[in-house]
């Protein structure tokens, strides 16, 4: 009986502490506005799956767009068909890579030293700046992170377990899964970063004999099975996906310099301690003669985070453009290491209630403040507050024009269902260098599908005509600069509902176009 209450009573602790964990980590989806433009974007390509019905093809405006494969795109629309376009339901897929990432950090330290450091490695996870921000920011970068963390320590559980002569074939085959989940989530780095993290511990502690061990056919007939049949799709589709995936998004990028956030080679070492602080702090109280007096499993795992550290961070400093988000595959060992460092001073009395305490504490209130400030300047996203005043009027089936410039989340924030039409000078964006830009991406996109393009990306005197075929109960909503509708004769005499910082958003009703059209009809005459 007593033993029962125990056990429904430690449940139901770890069901409160697992609670605010989500809170912790989610609290600043509820209210924060999408970022542009990557949130933007993402977001709007998983809103138009559910709007379409297309889960194979990710779309850009109605566009194939294929950046990035469809693990986060699938995961946002299940979870968009699920509760409509709502700003927590667009951030589910970070958030649930970030927990899954955690708590396996977790279980992997308490497994193999205790259940203390597994607590406060988790903690020092939780609170990491870096960390706390993306598991609510909705790109790809934390489930790819996850996927990646996830398949290192399988890996890793998989030779200690081989080396123990115990059952190890699930942690091949759950290696091979979370490989295959990270080329889903991103592309080749699923497979790479592992691959190069786990050869080189193989290397460091001698154990290179034990990589014919991961050749097992079951495993990677499983891997393929998982991961391939998306790809080989795209390219019965899509003439050229693959070369256009695989060549310009892999290998042009890694080794190109026409993208943005260039920055030196040794710009993450800083950017990584800066974002990890103030648990990176305890990176100094590393002491060599120290290290040699540890007990062999904590060697081990240490040896495991500095070659998952080193690798990551040097094959990314190696390309020009940087991003923040592409080392974030390494934050769990970051924390682990902080809590092999910290678990050293518990010999420590002082250390260990002053020093561990002050850390966490100076972490999550660095966490509040940043995601604080954040939320107060996301609010003042034009598209954010002109949508906030207009979505009671927008109906899903209208249609919205977008001037000279292409606004990725403002059709999330409507809810509108159709892609919009982008107007601009589509002849001079073709042939001038746009480096990374989003009249680069619509372009690129087109050359998948020209005869959509065609009317998706057009010009204004093609607006004129295309507003005058919209069905009879359509409405049409334009977006553009203050002054930018007067360039479409028809548009001239509209007055904008939402006038945000120069920046105008207006609704053309059904009657309202049938006059417009029948007008301009009667002039042309």
């Amino acid at each position: 009986m007593l033993k029962t209450q125990w056990r429904e009573g430690a449940s139901f602790r770890h069901l409160i502490w697992f609670g605010f964990i989500v809170l912790w980590l989610s609290t600043a989806a509820f209210i924060r506005p999408l970022a542009l433009p990557d949130e933007g974007r993402y977001v709007g390509i998983a809103w138009e799956m559910v709007s379409s019905g297309n889960w194979l093809v990710p779309h850009l405006d109605g566009l194939p767009y294929f950046h990035k494969p469809p693990l986060f795109y699938w995961l946002t629309a299940a979870s968009l068909r699920a509760c409509g376009p709502h700003l927590p339901c667009s951030r589910l897929a970070p958030l649930l890579a970030a927990l899954m990432m955690a708590l396996t950090l977790f279980r992997f330290l308490q497994r193999h030293l205790d259940k203390k450091t597994a607590i406060v490695g988790f903690i020092a996870l939780l609170t990491q700046p870096f960390f706390f921000a993306s598991a609510e920011f909705a790109n790809l970068d934390m489930l790819v992170a996850g996927m990646i963390a996830i398949a290192i320590m399988m890996a890793a559980e998989f030779i200690w377990a081989r080396e123990k002569g115990h059952s190890a074939k699930r942690y091949l085959v759950a290696t091979y899964f979370f490989v295959a989940a990270g080329i889903l989530a991103k592309g080749l780095i699923g497979i790479v970063l592992p691959g190069a993290v786990v050869l080189l511990w193989l290397g460091v502690t001698k154990r290179l004999s034990m990589l014919k061990s991961f050749f097992w056919w079951p495993a990677t007939l499983f891997f393929l099975l998982v991961c391939s049949p998306w790809f080989l799709y795209m390219e019965s589709q899509f003439k050229g996906f693959l070369s256009y995936f695989f060549i310009h998004h892999h290998f042009e990028r890694f080794t190109g310099k026409d993208f943005n956030n260039q920055e030196p080679f040794w710009f993450y070492v800083p950017a990584l301690l800066l974002l990890t602080l103030p648990s990176s702090l305890w990176f100094l109280s590393f002491r060599r003669s120290e290290f040699r007096q540890w007990p062999v499993m904590d060697k081990e795992i240490a040896w495991l985070m500095l070659c998952w550290i080193g690798c990551i961070v040097v094959f990314f400093s190696i390309p020009a453009s940087k991003p923040l988000g592409y080392i974030m595959p390494v934050l769990p060992a970051v924390a682990g290491l902080v809590a092999l460092f910290m678990r050293q001073s518990w010999q420590d009395h002082v250390l260990r209630q002053r020093g561990v305490a002050l850390t966490f504490a100076v972490a999550s209130i660095a966490c509040i403040i940043a995601v604080g400030t954040i939320i107060h300047h996301a609010k003042k996203v034009a598209t954010y507050q002109m949508a906030a005043q207009a979505k009671a009027l927008a109906h899903p089936d209208d249609q919205l024009v977008m001037l000279n410039k292409y606004r990725f989340d403002l059709s999330f924030y409507l809810g509108l269902t159709r892609p919009a039409w982008i107007v601009t000078d589509w002849q001079q964006a073709a042939s001038a260098p746009l480096a990374d830009s989003w009249e680069k991406e619509l372009l690129e996109a087109s050359e998948f599908d020209a005869k959509t393009a065609s009317k998706h990306l057009i010009s204004y005197h093609v607006l004129a005509q295309q507003m005058c075929h919209l069905k009879p109960n359509q409405a049409l909503w334009v977006v553009g600069d203050a002054g930018s509708a007067s360039q479409v004769a028809p548009l001239s005499y509209y007055k904008p509902l939402v006038n945000v910082r120069e920046h105008t958003l207006g609704r053309i009703g059904p009657m309202e176009i049938a006059r417009l059209c029948s007008n301009a009809s009667a002039k042309t005459e």
